[in-house]
């Protein structure tokens, strides 16, 4: 792996990214490199397979396992009666 220095780097823009740092529990560098995968992965080729195209939006990030039994539970769950606008 390879190593970036970004100079002239906005003081507003580092903080904002040091504070989603803390938010998310991760160092400056894996911050830095989620938003760099996500902003790349969004502007990638539309024919792109679906999986491929969400694990570049996702990057690292990982489900917790209350996330997914909250999915689970859902998919469970009776549709619900679509809205009527004759009433």
């Amino acid at each position: 792996m390879g190593d970036l220095l970004i100079r002239n780097l906005d003081s507003a823009l580092k903080t904002e990214l040091q504070e989603r740092a803390k938010q998310n529990g991760r160092s400056l560098s894996e911050e830095a490199l989620i938003h760099l995968r996500r902003s790349l992965s969004s502007a990638s080729e539309p024919n792109q397979p679906a999986g491929e195209w969400l694990r570049g939006l996702l990057g690292e990030e990982r489900w917790t396992d209350e996330e997914l039994a909250a999915i689970a539970a859902s998919r469970r769950e009776k549709d619900r009666e679509p809205p009527r606008f004759d009433e």
